[in-house]
């Protein structure tokens, strides 16, 4: 086989497994996620600049 049709051939499937593991972790830790991001968001609340 060719480098060019391995390489062709390579970059869907790393992309198909790159999303798969991420699928993965994203319902290994449904519910902890959504609690980091509030409470980051709890804590930097955005500061008001006054104009």
């Amino acid at each position: 086989m060719r480098e060019t049709v391995a390489a062709y051939l390579l970059g869907p499937a790393v992309m198909v497994l790159v999303c798969a593991v991420s699928w993965a972790i994203s319902r290994r830790s449904r519910g902890t996620l959504e609690q980091r991001v509030a409470r980051w968001l709890d804590s930097h609340r955005p500061m008001h600049h006054r104009h």
